[in-house]
């Protein structure tokens, strides 16, 4: 999963999941491994519970987060 930095305070996204997904967090400007091991079938499927966290005094205007995802494949 991918966040990328924004102009900004740093966000924190932290997250569980329902199995399928690895939990874990990430701030902005980072990644983190959410899935390893091969995909078996055409969909990979779970629910996301996230947390964020910032510093609102430093919010000058709304922000938009792009939350990505990238994938390695292995041949």
């Amino acid at each position: 999963m991918t966040l990328p930095r924004t102009a900004g305070p740093t966000v924190r996204a932290t997250w569980r999941t329902g199995g399928t997904l690895l939990a874990g967090s990430l701030v902005s400007g980072d990644r983190a491994l959410v899935y390893a091991g091969a995909v078996t079938g055409p969909v990979i499927r779970d629910l996301i519970e996230m947390s964020l966290q910032t510093d609102g005094s430093r919010l000058a205007q709304p922000e938009a987060l792009a939350f990505g995802f990238e994938i390695e494949l292995d041949r």
